[in-house]
């Protein structure tokens, strides 16, 4: 699963900060689109209107038109930081990290005190591997916000994703316990127990996400329940898991990847549907499908097949992917003599 689009909302576009997936914070709504834009001959509108204008066109996915609208506010009232925020979250939207991240720097330095583009900036780094950039801003993001759980949760990662699991568990810990349903925290603690050796502990963490309908949380349920000997246990426990139409959608990601678990595909039918997509997509999906498949080689005794598996994974490059993280993780451990 790749990490860091979790960091990247598929909301609309929205003054607010919007929560993480798995995080019970709500978005606020973005504002009901006006039936015309603010450009009628002879009217004048401020940076504002604009703006709203441009987050109710960007909520219904019109992004060129939210853009538009932005630039406006930003003509109007060239220091108006949330017209350069809201431009920079439809950057996001749009693919373009470089635009994005300019445009939260910009509104950083009008307005110092902007958490929502600390955040988003720092999902941008995080995404590009830089995980000290991104650390800053999540702890700017807590300096300005303590109780905010997902800048915990989010600064969490980032430790994962270096290896400092100490700290990772520091923040994940207190994630939880500003907000004990957040899903992906559970999922992220799993992996940090896992890593640590404390396998009766993930594997709970893992339970918990699964039961808050985190896919890919039941994959390692079966890891791990594999790793204990409960061959039958962990079948039926993924069995039951892709049977729950709120976690597992048909023909999707995490779906083929059970079904090749559960020996309903093969490897070269879960690696020839990862590769559709494009891209950083196509890319991620095949290091979640070498990953999992060496995985299942491993735990099958099949140690060369499974080093193969994660060398593939790792070679896709997608580093901002627990699975990238992992496979360099297992790699390294069947190197020891």
């Amino acid at each position: 699963m790749f990490l860091w689009r979790q960091w990247l909302f598929t909301g609309g576009i929205a003054l607010s900060l919007l929560a993480s997936p798995g995080c019970s914070q709500k978005p606020e709504p973005a504002p009901a689109p006006k039936s015309t834009p603010p450009s009628q001959p002879g009217q004048l509108f401020d940076a504002k209107s604009y703006v709203d204008f441009g987050t109710a066109n960007g909520a219904k996915g019109d992004l060129d038109t939210a853009i538009g609208a932005f630039n406006e506010a930003i003509r109007v009232s060239p220091k108006y930081a949330p017209a350069y925020y809201n431009r920079g979250y439809a950057h996001v939207l749009q693919n373009k990290p470089d635009e994005a991240i300019s445009d939260f720097d910009q509104a950083i330095q009008i307005d110092p005190a902007y958490k929502q583009a600390y955040y988003q900036r720092g999902s941008l780094k995080g995404k590009k591997g830089d995980f000290d950039g991104a650390i800053s801003d999540f702890s700017q993001v807590i300096k300005l916000d303590p109780k905010y759980a997902p800048a915990y949760y989010i600064r969490g990662n980032a430790h994962y994703f270096k290896g400092d699991l100490d700290d990772a568990l520091k923040d994940i810990n207190q994630a939880l316990s500003l907000d004990p349903n957040f899903a992906y925290s559970y999922f992220i603690r799993g992996l940090i127990r896992h890593a640590q050796g404390h396998r009766a502990e993930a594997t709970s963490d893992f339970q918990k996400s699964a039961g808050l309908n985190f896919p890919y949380a039941t994959f390692w349920v079966w890891i791990t329940e594999m790793e204990d000997g409960r061959h039958d246990l962990a079948r039926k426990d993924l069995s039951d898991a892709l049977a729950k139409p709120q976690s597992f959608k048909p023909d999707d990601g995490p779906s083929q990847i059970t079904n090749f678990l559960l020996d309903k595909i093969t490897l070269d039918q879960l690696i020839a549907k990862a590769r559709t997509g494009n891209g950083a997509e196509s890319n991620n999906r095949l290091c979640e499908a070498w990953f999992y498949a060496g995985m299942s080689k491993r735990l099958s005794g099949d140690a060369k097949g499974a080093q193969d598996c994660f060398a593939k994974a790792i070679a896709t490059e997608s580093k901002g992917s627990e699975e990238f993280v992992e496979a360099n993780r297992e790699a390294a451990e069947l190197q020891k003599p």
